[in-house]
């Protein structure tokens, strides 16, 4: 417990106050586009039939045939667009903004985020040769690599809690000014959805934690942890656009055990993840079942390799 509230008072730097307030406001500001988006599509989608002549039909049977079917055209897509707006309002709700915040850091954001933050307290060590005096006061090392991941694990769950926050706040005053319809969600079924992620997200910033350990003790260098780190995450969404190889990817099983849409379902005026959206839609995701299995693998595996070249590393340099 003593390493591990080091690791956490060392974590009060300011990088990590950037990071968490760059994160913060990148979620606020998709809210705003999002909304922005959605309410622009009800617009569009509120369009009167064309008149007879922009039809160059004369006026009659087929010109009242053709306006006809404009307006059930302009009916269905008016429905459309208010089903996504409202999906869009829910969201925004304060309590459901759990969800939002949960997909958006257990994707690519919060990946990147963390490796920036593994750079500074994992891959800082080597930079700034603090490492041997860590050792001088406590030479197990597999408890120091132990508490820096326990360490990232928790700066990325405060990076989803701040996420969270600025959601919650800005949400209403985002829903209000763009007049996006009410969803009437109850605050059961909002609550319950925020849970759920916020859950399945904590395995997933956790092998992202482990990620960036690894890459913190292979690099040596806070720049070459953070580069390395996003490097690996882009390797792993690249790999699961391979034919036949996508399926089983460490990409594919987060978005399998996050329940994230597959490709071009993944967008919509507010995405929940920026992860998908780089995988190939061929085939299906696998389910939370294999998900689940996937990423405790990777997370496992990421973890026990960095303890292991710790444990062989030369650190009185």
């Amino acid at each position: 417990m003593r390493l591990l509230r080091a690791e956490l008072i060392t974590l009060n730097r300011p990088l990590t106050w950037a990071v968490a307030t760059a994160s913060t406001l990148f979620c606020v500001l998709l809210a705003i586009g999002g909304a922005s988006n959605a309410r622009q599509s009800m617009t569009d989608a509120a369009h009167p039939p064309l008149s007879c002549a922009a039809l160059r039909l004369p006026a009659g049977p087929s010109c009242t045939y053709a306006q006809d079917m404009q307006r059930q055209r302009a009916k269905a897509e008016r429905a459309t667009a208010t089903a996504a707006a409202a999906r869009t309002a829910a969201q925004l709700d304060p309590l459901a903004a759990g969800a939002e915040a949960a997909g958006l850091t257990a994707s690519l954001p919060g990946a990147v985020a963390l490796a920036l933050l593994a750079g500074g307290h994992v891959g800082g060590e080597w930079s700034g040769r603090t490492l041997k005096h860590l050792l001088t006061q406590n030479g197990r090392r597999h408890r120091i690599m132990a508490a820096k991941l326990a360490g990232l694990w928790g700066a990325a769950v405060c990076l989803l809690c701040a996420c969270w926050a600025g959601l919650a706040a800005a949400g209403p005053v985002i829903r209000r000014v763009e007049h996006l319809p009410d969803p009437h969600q109850p605050a059961r079924h909002a609550l319950t959805w925020a849970g759920a992620e916020i859950g399945r997200s904590l395995l997933v910033l956790a092998a992202f934690a482990a990620i960036g350990l690894l890459a913190g003790v292979v690099t040596r260098g806070a720049i070459g942890t953070a580069a390395a780190g996003t490097a690996a995450v882009i390797a792993m969404l690249i790999a699961a656009a391979l034919p036949g190889l996508g399926r089983w990817t460490p990409a594919t099983w987060i978005q399998g055990w996050m329940g994230f849409a597959a490709g071009q379902g993944s967008i919509s005026s507010l995405p929940d993840n920026f992860w998908s959206r780089f995988i190939s839609a061929d085939g299906t995701p696998p389910g939370h079942g294999p998900g689940l299995i996937g990423v405790s693998a990777l997370f496992l595996v990421c973890a026990l390799a960095a303890m292991q070249v710790f444990r062989r590393l030369d650190v009185t340099g």
